[in-house]
């Protein structure tokens, strides 16, 4: 999946399970390994971390089609909340509203953050900010949809 704005981007995705040769299935298919790529005008970076819980993880495509929505209509028709996971690495809010389009903010913290910005414990994350379509963000919302669907919550069939 890729966010691009003007100056910041984020491509993230799924590259398998935490603990891919378990023999328990819980534990096989617990957490999702996250990888990805940030750019903002001091610089680029790459992570990974097992930062989502394979339930946890189908709740981001669902969350863009929610701002999708709300980059069509009037702010006046309630902004969606923040989607925030078990582990604090990663966090999406819409921080506006523009006549057809989202302000979104990601919070990249921990394991995510940029090598100028590290910090031991959670909570002063690096912010990337970008104004995306509607269309960006059902895009963006199908992208993660396909990398998921690769590593399922589950046993597969």
């Amino acid at each position: 999946m890729r966010l691009a704005g003007s100056a910041d981007a984020l491509g993230l995705r799924i590259t398998g399970y935490q603990f891919p040769d378990a023999e328990d299935p819980r534990k096989r298919y617990s957490w999702h390994m996250a990888e990805g790529e940030a750019v903002c005008p001091r610089g680029a970076w790459s992570f990974r971390f097992p930062a989502l819980t394979c339930d946890e993880s189908p709740r981001i495509s669902a969350w863009l089609r929610e701002v999708a929505d709300y980059a069509e209509r009037s702010p006046e028709s309630g902004q969606p909340g923040i989607l925030e996971f078990t582990e604090p690495n990663l966090r999406f809010a819409v921080a506006g509203h523009q006549p057809g389009e989202a302000v979104l903010q990601v919070a990249l913290d921990l394991e995510f953050q940029p090598p100028w910005h590290r910090r031991r414990a959670a909570g002063d994350p690096f912010c990337l900010v970008m104004h995306l379509t509607a269309r960006q963000l059902r895009s963006a919302a199908r992208q993660w949809d396909e990398e998921i669907a690769r590593y399922p919550d589950g046993t597969p069939y």
